[in-house]
């Protein structure tokens, strides 16, 4: 880690904050699989207290890029890429089946708020597109993570199916979906992944087009798994 302190920014929380560059860090390479995140370091690096440096590990734990060990911290523990594969490829089909379930449902209150989800996302990708080459900024991009994690959800949950939606969330806690954010670099890479995609996704499941629906959600979730892979392999990740 740097020695100088790294300034964090308001509004969001420093726990945020921190984990989101450690999250781009670790993402990067910088990090090895094995390597031991200390409190100490990172108190130091960004001039915070234990409490927000430690909610940072638990945020980081939570997406699965590291394990907190007693007595020793929090140690880098990335999947590899085989592993992320596995998990993308029973991604794809399991929310390829809650889009086709989402079609068949004719649930006109799901669909009112999986517009409304979409309408949100197009609305932010302006922001985020401005701040793409900002590497410590933080707001647009939760706000694209959290109304992602919406229509996604409203998705997931619109065919009735609980099993379906746990086995779905499962798949998440092992390796967050959105982390594929990291690897876009273009405005127009942007665009189609949070706005064009979701689009031909939520006009098949409003038309009630159940088999096309899943189709597209299939197609937008492998697509998401083929840039993450290529962005984790260009910075030495192995299968």
């Amino acid at each position: 880690m740097s020695e100088a302190a790294d300034t964090l920014r308001a509004p969001s929380s420093y726990a945020d904050q921190i984990a989101h560059i450690l999250e781009r860090e670790i993402l990067d390479g910088r990090y090895p699989r094995g390597e031991h995140l200390q409190q100490d370091e990172i108190c130091g690096r960004f001039g915070v207290s234990r409490t927000p440096a430690r909610e940072a590990l638990r945020k980081l734990q939570a997406m699965n890029l590291v394990e907190l060990v007693p007595n020793r911290g929090a140690m880098v523990k990335v999947p590899t890429l085989r592993e992320l594969n596995d998990v993308y490829q029973v991604r794809a089909e399991l929310e390829g089946f809650a889009a086709e379930l989402a079609a068949r449902s004719h649930d006109p209150e799901m669909l009112a708020k999986l517009e409304k989800a979409h309408e949100a996302l197009a609305e932010v990708v302006p922001l985020a597109v401005a701040k793409l080459d900002d590497p410590e900024e933080t707001e647009a991009g939760e706000r694209l993570r959290r109304f992602n994690d919406t229509f996604h959800g409203i998705v997931h949950d619109a065919g009735g199916n609980q099993r379906l939606g746990g086995m779905i969330q499962d798949l998440h806690r092992y390796f967050p979906k959105d982390t594929v954010r990291l690897a876009v670099r273009s405005p127009e890479t942007l665009r189609a992944l949070y706005v064009e995609e979701h689009a031909v996704v939520l006009e098949h499941i409003t038309r009630g087009r159940a088999a096309r629906a899943r189709t597209a959600m299939r197609d937008h979730i492998r697509g998401s798994q083929a840039m993450l892979v290529d962005y984790l392999r260009g910075r030495g990740f192995g299968d």
